[in-house]
């Protein structure tokens, strides 16, 4: 194996990692990605980590519906798949961390249109940027 391809394979497993996904389901319950350790409750204000997003399926940050607790640095150049759910093109709003911005892009590999979220900030509706179930990529930020 060449010195390349292990180079390589240890840049990817350390992405993994260190690069966290949490999914909150409609009980409140959390899955976890490898390496990732579980929060106290379902608040992300109370992570640990203040580089975070959290995305949801439906307007007005319905806890009640799916969503995505995703702690940064991050770089997600699909959203196919995420935690076995599809949220390529499913966004409808998002809250950002204290220590967080986000770049949501309309095509997948960061292609397209994109809007910028500063942190601290929260879209309830992301038809308000016309961005409304039109994310394909993202990225997640750290100061």
């Amino acid at each position: 194996m060449s010195v390349m391809r292990i180079v390589m394979l240890v840049y990817g497993a350390s992405i993994i990692a260190v690069l966290a996904i949490v999914a909150l389901n409609s009980m409140g319950t959390e899955s976890l990605a490898a390496g990732v350790s579980q929060q106290q409750d379902n608040n992300p204000l109370k992570h640990d980590n203040k580089c975070w997003a959290e995305i949801y399926m439906n307007a007005e940050f319905d806890k009640n519906g799916p969503r995505l607790l995703l702690v940064g640095p991050h770089e997600l150049t699909t959203l196919k798949g995420l935690n076995d759910q599809n949220w390529d093109n499913d966004i409808e709003s998002i809250i950002v961390g204290p220590e967080a911005y986000v770049v949501l892009y309309a095509d997948q590999e960061f292609g397209g249109r994109t809007l910028i979220l500063a942190a601290n900030q929260s879209l309830e509706s992301l038809s308000d940027a016309q961005m409304k179930n039109d994310i394909e990529s993202l990225r997640l930020s750290c100061k």
